[in-house]
């Protein structure tokens, strides 16, 4: 039985139903995936159709690939360019114990929609819940162990690595006050890196 959070919720959206006229992309990730999700798809608007799924799953929990599976399932839609970016939930799981989930679940999208290209996002800092400009040294330094939990994982697969750290580290005019998102103008710098990384795959 996985640990489970106060509020656990998943959201599909599938961009453009009905046009067959340009590749897809599909976002896999959190609220932080959720956010730029609208602003991805307005600067990948002339290249592909972008769809996501953002959910609260850790990598631990089996609802992860049964939720990424009936993604991957539908017929009417195959994916040119998958970008992960899981790492923040699941604060209950050891560096092993997460290293050893990201692994099955890049192996299962790999195995379920082996003509995408599959790219791996590292996680954004954390700061202080009120105080923009200070990091949070403990959430940060276990997903500092994630990262390169990512890293390794993305050497395994050789996969491409798009880092959403560094470029956020220390930015806090980007930071919303709950010191885990972003305001408007962080959204956009991300939505920008992530569009770019895409791009390189289209």
């Amino acid at each position: 039985m996985p640990v489970l959070e106060t509020y656990e919720w998943c959201d599909f959206w599938w961009e453009k139903t009905d046009k067959r006229d340009k590749p897809r992309v599909l976002l896999i990730g959190d609220s932080i995936t959720r956010a730029y999700r609208p602003k991805v798809n307005q600067l990948l608007k002339e290249a592909a159709h972008v769809d996501m799924l953002a959910i609260s799953r850790a990598v631990d929990n089996p609802s992860l690939m049964q939720e990424i599976g009936y993604n991957l399932s539908q017929e009417d839609f195959r994916y040119k360019v998958i970008h992960f970016n899981n790492g923040i939930h699941g604060l209950h799981l050891s560096h092993r114990e997460y290293q050893r989930g990201l692994e099955e679940t890049v192996a299962y999208i790999i195995e379920n929609c082996p003509k995408a290209r599959l790219i791996l996002a590292l996680s954004t800092p954390v700061t202080v819940e009120g105080r923009k400009e200070v990091i949070n040294t403990e959430l940060t330094d276990k997903l500092i162990n994630r990262n390169n939990a990512i890293k390794l994982t993305g050497n395994k697969y050789k996969l491409p690595i798009d880092d959403l750290y560094a470029p956020m580290l220390g930015r806090s005019e980007y930071r919303a006050e709950d010191g885990l998102h972003y305001n408007d103008a962080g959204e956009s710098a991300q939505a920008d890196m992530v569009s770019r990384k895409v791009m390189e795959f289209l």
